[in-house]
This record gives structure tokens, sequence and C-alpha cells, in this order.
């Protein structure tokens, strides 16, 4: 009995910290033998319409928001931002994309009745629970950012970085703002390259 009991706390436990750990989730790689430190000049590669699903190509201002903010880390981290091609080493382009998804979440309910049997007949009583949950089907919307570095002259990616999560809905510009700069800065953490003065 004591053994059922531990387990049953167990995973409640492990369902609430579940659910308020989830969050962004990042990936990132880098060409090992490719020199960031003697390349710190981009540009961002120009805008095509091509690919509908797209979410940056259909909005020119979430695009801006998303480049401001990998503006900012490449910034902190020496890179020097030219408006001509010619004169810049690397390339950048940023694609966010957003797909629906459905996912089975179990909600404690410790008021739910619980059922027993007397005789042949199944009946409901009020048994509260603590440890009580049932299963519950939701949906939502994920977003996906990517963001890809290429070596100007070759054109091959030397970086490339993405963050996923779920996607809210926003009140305000600086709200989502807010959401994109911890997105990108999460994104850029295992950059090669350190911010300055951090180690």
């Amino acid at each position: 009995m004591k053994k059922m009991l531990f387990i049953r706390v167990a995973v409640f436990l492990f369902m609430v910290l579940s659910a308020s750990c989830s969050g962004i989730s990042v990936m990132s790689d880098y060409d090992k033998g490719y020199d960031f430190s003697g390349n710190r000049t981009y540009r961002w590669i120009a805008v095509t319409q091509e690919d509908s699903s797209d979410a940056l190509a259909a909005n020119p201002l979430l695009r801006k928001r998303v480049q401001s903010a990998v503006n900012r880390e490449l910034a902190s981290r020496g890179f020097v931002l030219v408006a001509v091609p010619g004169r810049a080493t690397l390339a950048l382009a940023a694609r966010a994309f957003v797909s629906p998804k459905k996912s089975l979440r179990y909600t404690p309910d410790p008021f739910w009745p619980g059922a027993f049997r007397r005789g042949l007949y199944f009946r409901n009583i009020f048994r509260p629970d603590p440890f009580l949950v049932y299963p519950e089907y939701y949906t939502y919307d994920e977003a996906v950012i990517v963001i890809d570095m290429l070596d100007e002259r070759s054109r091959e990616t030397v970086w490339k970085g993405s963050a996923k999560g779920t996607l809210k809905q926003y009140r305000t510009g600086d709200a989502m703002q807010k959401d994109i700069d911890l997105a990108v800065s999460k994104i850029f953490s295992d950059f090669p390259l350190f911010k300055a003065g951090q180690r």
C-alpha cells in the first residue's frame, strides 16, 4: 500500500515539474573548422516571397523584430552589420514556421467523483483524491525560428541555430519582442564566440 502511494505521488510531482519547466527548446551547430574571430562582418540576405510557409516572409514587421534581436546578439560579440554585400564576410538568413500540434496532458482533479462496485452495479460517490488525474487532449500552435549563417564567398553554412516553442497571443509588440529576444538569446547561448566580458 505504501509503495503504491509513493508511485502515485512520484507521478503527480513529475507531471507538475514537467508543466512548470516546459518552454523554449533550442538547438545549434557550427563548422568547427571555420574562423569566426576573423570574419565578423555580415549582411542579411534579401527576402524572397517564394516560400509561403515562412512566417517572416509574410510579416515584414516580425522579420524586423527577429533581425534586431539577432543584431544585438552579434554586436555583443563584436560583429558588424554592413549594407554593402561585397564587404561582408558572412550572410544571414532568418525564417519562422508555425504548425498546429496536438498533445495529451493529464490534469489534476482531486474532486472527480470516483466509481466503486457494490454487488452487480457500479455507483458514483464523492471521494476526494489529491492524486487523481484525467487525460485531456488539446491543440496548440508551435512556432520555430531558424537562423542560418553562411560564408559569403563559398555560400556554405557555417552556423545554424533554431528555437522551438508554443506560440502565444500577444496584446502588444513589446511583449512579443521580449519573447523573441529571449528565444534568440537562447539560440546564441552556445555560439563559438562569447559576449564581450563573458567567459
